[in-house]
């Protein structure tokens, strides 16, 4: 049985969360009741920027992306933070792919697990430890499918899938 490890980095979303959560608690609650005419561009535009960056987190990194992956047999099993869990026999799945993720932090490959040409499970050395144990592990169980261009309009696309 093998069983992903996660990174620092994969535990600062949820303190991300949090805090975005908290302090948009404290401000609202600050500032309500409030009068139309009180309220400045700013206000706006910083509602919307948290708005964004707490949907993003949650719906895209937390449910998508920091997953705690078991490999067992001939199974994989997926859960996600939000409580849901998920068991697929490699049978189900066509294959893997591969991708580069290139930013100012550096470079991280991700690995998706590939079912119709959708992406069913992502795996990444940006939150995971052990991904290479992981990869080797997946990779004498599935067909290769080669490498893809990672491309961002289409990972935000597929988080609200």
């Amino acid at each position: 049985m093998l069983k992903s490890k996660f990174k620092f980095r994969a535990l600062s979303v949820p303190i991300l969360i949090i805090a975005l959560t908290t302090i948009s608690i404290v401000i609202l609650t600050e500032n309500l009741p409030m009068r139309i005419e009180q309220i400045r561009w700013i206000d706006v535009y910083m509602s919307i920027l948290f708005l964004f960056t707490w949907i993003y987190l949650v719906f895209g990194i937390f449910r998508t992306q920091i997953i705690e992956i078991t490999i067992e047999n001939k199974q994989i099993k997926k859960k996600n933070y939000l409580g849901f869990k998920q068991k697929y026999d490699f049978q189900y799945f066509d294959g893997f792919q591969t991708s580069i993720v290139n930013s100012k932090a550096g470079s991280f490959e991700y690995l998706y697990l590939v079912k119709d040409d959708q992406k069913i499970i992502k795996i990444s050395t940006a939150y995971h430890k052990n991904y290479s144990e992981l990869k080797d592990k997946i990779s004498i169980n599935l067909k290769d499918l080669g490498r893809i261009q990672f491309c961002y309009f289409n990972e935000y696309k597929e988080m609200f899938k």
